[in-house]
């Protein structure tokens, strides 16, 4: 990589030193990385990959971007201790669960606010991120991507409620997956399929068929009736599907979930006002 901005991360858990380890493997100068946390013994950790590491938060947001990764119950107090402190043209990435461009960029004092959200599978580079941020420059969207993409796909979205929409879906989704899977493993096990085998015809029959679903141009309709004989057993197992509305409580599991982002957003847009 040619250009040499640098990117800071205030607050660095899981998901930030995630994209800490991907911007090195890429290429990125770790010199160019500097990280806060407020623990020492944290810090240390953290210069294992060669960056810089402290407990000031303000020592890493003097970076071209500026990665915000804190709780969303310490928010409020990490953005007043930053209020002032950016550069003008620093461009704030914001993975704070709920967290709105609009609210943190009124409590920074800072119009060039992105928002962002990762998922669990973004722990293995395999992740899904889908992001927002107004009238960005083509070098603003570039630094995003750069970081984004060390943990998997990224998508942008032209309006933010879609990253609310996104929270539910990607975000929830690896949730709602991995407990479809225990069912799917406790009704192989309830027929006397081996746990051993189970799993592994299981794990295999999910990773197989998303797979056929990413190279296929046909709707996903289409697939379950290739293999939905009438009278068949697929056909006798949907039917118990139906009956038991799994789609219907999906659809309202997952609208659920929406539902609560949105609250949660609007909870700490009133705590950022107040603080």
């Amino acid at each position: 990589m040619n250009d040499t901005w640098t990117i800071g991360f205030v607050g660095t858990g899981v998901m930030a030193e995630t994209m800490i380890a991907g911007l090195c493997d890429n290429g990125f100068s770790p010199g160019r990385i500097t990280a806060s946390h407020r623990r020492e013994e944290r810090c240390v950790a953290l210069r294992a990959y060669g960056i810089s590491a402290c407990v000031d938060n303000r020592e890493a947001a003097l970076a071209d971007v500026v990665v915000l990764a804190v709780k969303p119950q310490t928010l409020a107090g990490v953005l007043a201790e930053l209020r002032g402190q950016l550069r003008p043209e620093a461009l704030v990435l914001s993975i704070v669960a709920g967290a709105r461009v609009r609210a943190i960029a009124e409590a920074l004092g800072h119009t060039r606010v992105v928002r962002a959200m990762p998922n669990l599978p973004c722990r293995i580079r395999q992740g899904m991120t889908v992001w927002h941020g107004k009238d960005l420059a083509e070098a603003d969207g570039a630094r995003v991507r750069t970081v984004l993409s060390s943990m998997g796909a990224e998508i942008e979205v032209d309006d933010e409620g879609h990253v609310d929409r996104a929270t539910a879906v990607s975000g929830t989704g690896p949730a709602i997956v991995a407990h479809f899977v225990k069912a799917f493993l406790e009704a192989a096990a309830y027929i006397g399929e081996p746990r051993g085998v189970a799993r592994e015809t299981v794990l295999a029959t999910l990773s197989g068929t998303v797979e056929l679903l990413r190279q296929s141009d046909a709707h996903v309709a289409e697939l379950i009736d290739e293999v939905t004989s009438p009278g068949g057993t697929t056909s006798r197992a949907l039917q118990v599907l139906k009956n038991g509305r799994f789609s219907a409580v999906l659809t309202e599991s997952v609208d659920a979930a929406y539902q609560r982002t949105v609250e949660l957003g609007d909870q700490l847009e009133t705590k950022l006002k107040s603080s």
